[in-house]
């Protein structure tokens, strides 16, 4: 029989975690454009770094939130439509 573990959430950290990697954004352009705890928009056009931008973003994410066990994806595009949407 299937089991189901109820977790409580821990909105505290969450908090915590997505000032964080806001934090990370920052560094790269000034241009973030929040959307909820786990997700923003950026204006990478003219980033701070010269770097190629959305592998060193989940370089520095996947670095700087060690044991927070966070993942992080960007879609890169024109505009706020292409890069939220994989077609």
């Amino acid at each position: 029989m299937p089991r189901c573990s109820l977790i409580a959430p821990d909105f505290t950290r969450y908090r915590a975690v997505s000032t964080l990697v806001r934090e990370i954004f920052k560094r790269h352009t000034d241009l973030v454009e929040p959307l909820s705890l786990d997700e923003a928009y950026l204006d990478v056009t003219e980033n701070k770094t010269g770097l190629p931008t959305a592998r060193v973003l989940r370089a520095h994410t996947r670095a700087d939130t060690r044991g927070a066990d966070l993942t992080a994806s960007a879609g890169v595009a024109p505009n706020k439509f292409l890069a939220k949407n994989r077609f």
